[in-house]
This record gives C-alpha cells, sequence and structure tokens, in this order.
C-alpha cells in the first residue's frame, strides 16, 4: 500500500475523504468518497473518461492512497459520473465491486427493448416526430454509455433491500431513493460518533437533481411519484452529516430533503396552474415548451412534467387520453 501522505490511522477511519471530477453540467463537479482503514472502501467511482482516470489517481494520491489500494467499491447508481472508473480500478487491483441488484435488473434487458420503450413513451409525450430519431440517439447513447461504464460482470456482491450489508468492515445501511434514477441508493453508516449519510444524488446542496429515473424508458410516468416516496422515506431517517454526490458536504439532511419536496411540489403545481382553464387538451411536450426557456432545459425537464401530469391525474386533478399513440391532458 501507498502510506507516506496518510493522516493518524485513527482518525483518517473517522472520516471520509472527498474525491471530485469535472463534469460538463452543473455543478461542474461529482464527487467519491474514500473510507481508510484495513479495507478501504470507495463510494462511487468518479467520473468517465481520461480525466475522470487523472482526476481518480490524484485524488486518491492527495490522501496518500494509490488505486490499487482501493479493498471495495460501493455503488449508489448506475451513472456514469458515478461508475465511470469501475474499468481503471479494476486493472489497477482487485477490488470486490457491491451494487444493488436493481441495477442487474436494468443492464438485463435488451438495448431493442429499451429502444422500442423510448420510442413509444416519447411519441406518447407529444415530442415532434421530427425530433423523435435524434432524442432516441441521445437517449440509447446514455443507455450505453452506462452499460459500458459498469459491465454485470464488474459487480461481485449484488444486494437487494433495506437489509444492513457489510462492506469490508463498514456496516451501511441501504435506502432505495429512486426518482433521480431507478436505481439509486443512499448509504447511512457511522463514522467517528457522527451518523452520516453517503447520499448520491439525493440531499444535495443547493440544488434537487432531476427526475430522470428511466429517462425516456417504460416506468418514465412513475418519476416523480417515486422521488416524492424516496424522499418521504430519507424523512424518517436522521444523519448528522451528508456526504452528497455532487456540491457541498453539509449538516442541512432535512433542510435539503424538504426544499426537494417542496421543489418537486411546485413542478407539479405548475403543472395544475398551467392546465387550468385551458380550452384545449395539451400534451406533455407542449406544456413543456410554455414552462421553460430553452431546448436544452426541455429536454431535462420533460420526464418530470410527463411524471407530475401523471401524479396530477392520480390525484384526480387532472384526466388525458391516448390518440394515436399521443396522450392529451386537461384540468379535472
Amino acid at each position: 500500500m501507498s502510506g507516506p501522505n496518510r493522516p493518524d490511522a485513527a482518525d483518517d477511519q473517522s472520516r471520509a475523504h472527498r474525491l471530485e471530477f469535472t463534469v460538463d453540467w452543473p455543478p461542474g463537479h461529482a464527487a467519491a468518497y474514500l473510507l481508510a482503514g484495513d479495507e478501504p472502501i470507495l463510494i462511487d467511482a468518479g467520473m468517465a473518461g481520461e480525466q475522470g482516470r487523472a482526476e481518480l489517481i490524484d485524488g486518491l494520491d492527495s490522501h496518500g492512497y494509490v488505486p490499487e489500494d482501493i479493498d471495495h467499491l460501493l455503488l449508489t447508481h448506475s451513472h456514469t459520473d458515478h461508475v465511470g472508473q469501475i474499468e481503471a480500478l479494476l486493472e489497477a487491483g482487485d477490488p470486490t465491486v457491491h451494487a444493488p441488484t436493481r441495477i442487474r435488473e436494468r443492464f438485463a434487458r435488451d438495448i431493442e427493448t429499451v429502444e422500442a420503450a423510448t420510442r413509444r413513451n416519447l411519441a406518447e409525450a407529444g415530442v415532434d416526430p421530427a425530433y423523435i430519431e435524434s432524442a432516441i440517439d441521445r437517449l440509447l447513447e446514455a443507455h450505453e454509455s452506462n452499460r459500458d461504464a459498469l459491465t454485470l460482470e464488474a459487480v461481485d456482491v449484488w444486494f437487494d433491500g433495506d437489509e444492513p450489508i457489510r462492506v469490508g468492515n463498514q456496516e451501511f445501511d441501504p435506502i432505495y431513493t429512486p426518482g433521480h434514477h431507478v436505481t439509486h441508493h443512499c448509504y447511512g453508516t457511522t463514522l467517528g460518533d457522527e451518523r452520516v449519510v453517503f447520499a448520491g444524488d439525493m440531499a444535495v446542496e443547493p440544488f434537487r437533481a432531476a427526475a430522470i429515473h428511466v429517462n425516456f424508458d417504460d416506468g418514465v410516468r412513475d418519476c416523480v411519484l417515486a422521488f416524492i416516496d424516496a424522499l418521504e422515506r430519507l424523512q424518517r431517517y436522521d444523519f448528522d452529516r451528508v456526504y452528497p454526490g455532487h456540491g457541498p458536504v453539509h449538516e442541512r439532511y432535512h433542510e435539503t430533503v424538504e426544499r426537494s419536496i417542496a421543489d418537486l411540489e411546485d413542478r407539479i403545481d405548475g403543472c395544475a396552474d398551467a392546465l387550468e382553464g385551458r380550452e384545449e387538451t395539451t400534451t406533455a411536450t407542449e406544456l413543456a415548451d410554455e414552462l421553460t426557456d430553452s431546448f436544452g432545459e426541455r429536454a431535462r425537464v420533460l420526464p418530470e412534467i410527463v411524471g407530475a401530469l401523471e401524479y396530477l391525474e392520480r390525484e384526480g386533478a387532472v384526466r388525458s387520453r391516448l390518440e394515436d399513440g399521443v396522450r392529451y391532458y386537461e384540468s379535472a
């Protein structure tokens, strides 16, 4: 093992060391966390690409480690900014990779099935047929980049449910938290005298991660309901410190969870208000055009708007009809 730069061992094992990776979207970084000890653990694996590889090596080196020192890798979810350097870690050493079974379930589906569902759901959302092919290409590229970064063969230990798991010498409490992504888990544990949570893309300061969930695969209409359920599940826990995948480490656990719920409720209310008093039915895409200022923003929030409309329909505030593969909404 590498070691000249390491702090006192007892102090080192009572805290998490943060490694940052550059990404091309706000806030400009993703974070992974190193837990020292007899069996060093890395929580998430950073951004894909050569720059991500260099940042992994530099980040570990700043704490006196090299990639081959990592004995265990624990994953929050399967986005490329969180699993991007798994290959580099496996090339350097032999870490035991721990991941939720929901990742295996998603990746077991063939890409043709994902493509067919994506095409159907984009059409149902009212996306202009002229843009559907380019949207499918973009969304399938995201699916495939996730799968390329995290092959099923790379995972040694699959776990399911919310039962405690042991990773090396550390016990974690997995908390299933979909919405941002259908595979997403947070992990509660104890470091020193603190209860902490490795939150991935939940409980982030100062923003809420988008309700990507499944992109436009089947399940897109459940994204907002799943996100709210996940946040309400998190409300039942207490943590002294949050180690998020983006934004700063902070001590405002309940405040960030409650703010995220309020932000999703604002999205739901915005959709309800946009439908109120409208004489004609409309599609999710038409609503997105009205509620956003740019094409990029519309593409980012369109799944949320589909999910918000589904939430309102289940609440009886909205009704819809499917006509020639396109879903039209009106206030109830």
